[in-house]
């Protein structure tokens, strides 16, 4: 058996070899974000199958030790037993023999005095009786003696049985979860070196026909479940993780190479929103609490450092300024707020929304700053002066129920094309029922010089419900949006043209997407208590059958 897992990690080990060694002599150019990421994929595998085989090694030499623990236990509490055995018999043949010689001294004895008494025995014969009876008392006292030492022998016996024995048990209760942790690490070696090899194999295929994003029916290739539904997602910019804001209050993040999670506590309300700091692995998140929380080192050990009040009532987005120094969230109470992103000090109030403020984003100039309300009102103002610069018309996205008296719609979802060209804005048009959110999901395109609408975006089938996550490809060559209502949808646009490309269904709503920085994959946050990975590249090609 000890045999099968040394060749178990000599195996893993080789293979992990051979996939560092590849992904090593791997031809860097040309190159796209595509090969970049998934030989970025391939060498985080590796490192982790190495450390997995380390693993095992250690938990090998574990069980190696405690199973001779338990054979070197069971021999001295075979020997214990036999010491029991022998020393009471030992004890035995000891008193029998004592009783004998107490029996031949008496008998001595009582012929040395006879013949004492004797008057007709001479010197000799006395002398010779009283010798006898001497060595005869000797001979009982030594077998005294001896009776005492083996009963001493058999009481060291039997204080070490029980000690032997409770050894023995303690050996073997340690054995069952020795085992345990090979096997569990074991397993865990084996799925992580898949995993690496997988992996690999992409980067293989990558660097031989570099991968494009095609808007086609993305694959979906990781589901990552959870107990409650999802409200947001982000990937980090280095694309190893993604991070889900959960109905439970928490946040979950996911390694997207190995699928482990790591939990995030500390708000105490449904996660609205997250972004990172550029250049740094400083998250922040804001939620309906009206909290915001800045979080240290987010792809290592996750730590709240800082919370503050942001909002009263609901935070509904925040984003980072481009240099990283600014933070704008937006809330319920009308208001957009800036934060110094170092301390978390309250730099500027900008008023003037009349209603929630539902969503904020900054231009990728650093220059400017839009907010937009539940009234589809966008407001444009200046970085450092934070002065108002001028509103846009996307009252599309809002309507009226006079049925339950309530305004329904806003700016849900909002990105900026990488090139800064133009603005989208995603939520629900034509709506007929707010309590149950009938309406055509519809995005807006703007033109950023003119400030002029140019496209009413919606999807190529008839669908009733709300774009809530919008999201440009990192190329700009075509804009994502999801959401839904009864149930889920994912719609493709190409924005140059305003033509709808690709209508995806879900199966139930999705609040939230986002793009791997590789424009290859892309999360979605959804109520099914999930965050689905789908990928628009193409497929790594099945490995051939073993022969």
């Amino acid at each position: 058996m000890i045999r099968f897992h040394f060749a178990l990690i000599a195996a893993v080990s080789f293979a992990v070899a051979i996939v560092a060694g590849q992904a090593k002599s791997a031809d860097p150019a040309p190159i796209n974000q595509g090969l970049k990421y998934a030989q970025r994929d391939a060498q985080r595998a590796v490192e982790a199958s190495q450390a997995a085989a380390a693993r095992l090694a250690a938990e090998v030499a574990k069980l190696q030790a405690a199973e001779k623990l338990v054979a070197d236990s069971q021999a001295a509490k075979v020997a214990a037993d036999k010491a029991v055995v022998d020393t009471t018999a030992a004890v035995v043949a000891a008193e029998t023999a004592r009783v004998a010689a107490d029996k031949t001294a008496q008998e001595a004895a009582a012929n040395a005095q006879k013949v004492k008494d004797d008057a007709a025995a001479d010197q000799a014969a006395k002398d010779l009786a009283q010798q006898t009876a001497t060595t005869a008392q000797t001979a009982a006292t030594t077998a005294a003696e001896l009776v005492k030492a083996k009963q001493a022998e058999k009481v060291t016996a039997d204080t070490n049985k029980p000690l032997a024995d409770k050894q023995l048990e303690v050996a073997q209760a340690a054995l069952k979860p020795a085992q345990e942790a090979k096997a569990a690490v074991e397993k865990q070696t084996v799925a992580i070196a898949a995993i690496a090899k997988a992996t690999q194999d992409k980067a293989t295929f990558y660097a031989t026909a570099l991968p494009v994003a095609k808007v086609e029916a993305p694959r979906l290739i990781q589901t990552l479940t959870h107990t409650r539904p999802f409200q947001s997602c982000r990937i980090d910019p280095t694309g190893d993780f993604v991070f889900g804001g959960c109905q439970d209050n928490s946040i979950q993040r996911w390694d997207l190479v190995l699928g482990t999670k790591v939990p995030m506590v500390g708000h105490k309300s449904w996660i609205a929103d997250f972004d990172f700091q550029p250049g740094s692995n400083l998250l922040i998140s804001a939620a309906y609490e009206g909290r915001v929380h800045w979080w240290n080192d987010a792809l290592t050990v996750p730590t709240s450092i800082r919370n503050v009040a942001a909002h009263k009532g609901q935070v509904r987005a925040l984003s980072f300024s481009r240099d990283g120094q600014y933070i704008a969230t937006a809330g319920n109470d009308k208001m957009v707020r800036i934060w110094r992103a170092a301390d978390g000090a309250l730099l500027k109030e900008l008023e003037g929304h009349t209603r929630h403020v539902y969503n904020v984003a900054f231009h990728p100039n650093g220059k400017h700053l839009i907010s937009g309300d539940l009234m589809g009102i966008l407001k444009q103002w200046e970085v450092e002066s934070w002065q108002l610069v001028r509103d846009y018309d996307a009252k599309l996205l809002t309507g009226y129920d006079p049925t339950f008296k309530a305004d329904c719609g806003g700016i849900r979802g909002i990105d900026f094309s990488p090139d800064g060209r133009y603005l989208a804005v995603g939520g629900i048009g034509e709506v007929s029922n707010a309590f149950a959110g009938i309406g055509k999901p519809m995005v807006l395109i703007f033109d950023w010089v003119t400030g002029q609408r140019i496209h009413v975006l919606s999807p190529k089938g008839a669908f009733q419900g709300t774009v809530w996550g919008l999201q440009f490809h990192p190329s700009g060559s075509f804009l994502l949006g999801v959401g839904g209502g009864g149930s889920g949808g994912m719609w493709f646009w190409d924005v140059e043209t305003g033509t709808a490309l690709l209508d995806v269904a879900l199966p139930q709503v999705a609040f939230d997407l986002s793009f791997h920085p590789d424009g290859l994959r892309m999360a979605v946050a959804s109520f099914d208590n999930s965050i689905k990975i789908f990928d628009l590249g193409p497929k790594t090609p099945d490995a051939a059958p073993a022969k």
